[in-house]
């Protein structure tokens, strides 16, 4: 199982917000803590597609409010994608 950095999804958010933060916390809501709005959060998933090449459905996208959220759900993503790939 691929193994996510807190600054690889520290660097998504400042990303999808457009701004370095001073301070990151894995169960800080992103909406509450960082600000984010409904441009950030499409931002947010560009990048994880880019950097994951995986896409979070969007029935999944309420769920992801905080890194660990965040976190969770691209590894389960990752997961999911590579367990496609094995050959039976």
């Amino acid at each position: 199982m691929t193994d996510i950095s807190i600054g690889e999804i520290k660097e998504i958010v400042e990303i999808a917000l457009d701004r370095e933060l001073d301070e990151f916390a894995m169960d800080a809501n992103f909406y509450e803590a960082y600000s984010m709005d409904s441009l950030g959060a499409v931002a947010l998933v560009v990048e994880v597609q880019k950097r994951f090449d995986v896409r979070i459905p969007d029935d999944r996208m309420p769920e992801v409010r905080t890194g660990e959220q965040l976190k969770t759900i691209v590894a389960e993503l990752i997961q999911a994608k590579e367990e496609e790939s094995v050959p039976a």
